[in-house]
């Protein structure tokens, strides 16, 4: 169902979508295009179709290595069938309308570029390091200020914090069932000062046994 103006007040739910293996168009080559695609590389899209006359030298480069299908030709009704997702990304807004209008007759979630009645999502500004991801939305009325956000938690987040998620991570991986037990409160607890001066200093080894040791009394004493 298409928003309104009047459906601004409303929040969008945030979520990570799980691309697996599943069946992603992208409509457009362009630029905007492109960075929907390089978003997408890392998420297991199986296919990430590309629909497009002409494409940017990214997308055409993974096509070459097949970790992209390119039809190299103009959108046509019907290249959604059986798509879990799609991306309306070219330059023309009335014709990334029609792949949106394609999409809801399908039941296909749809995002079309700055077009906010045709998206049944929106992509937020990201911050990535390794696995660790933070993820920026106004809700549609700033894309401008997200990216002005994004660029500001850059600098902030620094690449430490995905070293910090490795080892929080193999800890989990330790613990194992019995991870259930430990609370997030003392998860809280333990990733302290001193586990970010052990990551921070590259040491992770070091700091994967400092976190560990300070989580497993936790599940004994329970």
């Amino acid at each position: 169902m298409t928003r309104t103006d009047a459906d601004r007040q409303y929040d969008y739910y945030p979520a990570f979508l799980d691309l697996v293996r599943k069946r992603v168009v992208v409509v457009g080559g362009g630029e905007i295009a492109t960075g929907k695609v390089r978003g997408l590389l890392s998420c297991g899209v199986d296919p990430l179709v590309v629909i497009a006359p002409e494409v940017s030298p990214l997308i055409a480069e993974h096509a070459a290595r097949r970790s992209v299908q390119w039809h190299a030709r103009p959108y046509e009704y019907g290249d959604l069938a059986g798509a879990d997702l799609a991306f309306a990304a070219t330059d023309d807004r009335a014709a990334n309308a029609i792949v949106a209008c394609e999409a809801r007759e399908r039941g296909i979630p749809v995002l079309a570029v700055d077009d906010i009645p045709n998206c049944d999502f929106i992509a937020p500004a990201i911050v990535k390091r390794d696995h660790l991801t933070v993820a920026i939305s106004t809700n549609g009325h700033s894309p401008a200020l997200a990216s002005h956000l994004r660029r500001t938690l850059e600098a902030v987040v620094s690449p430490e914090w995905g070293d910090l998620l490795v080892v929080a991570a193999e800890v989990r991986k330790r613990l194992g069932p019995d991870r259930a037990r430990v609370s997030p409160a003392a998860w809280q607890a333990a990733l302290d000062d001193e586990i970010k001066r052990l990551v921070w200093a590259g040491d992770l080894e070091t700091a994967t046994e400092y976190l560990f040791a300070q989580l497993a009394p936790v599940v004994v004493a329970r």
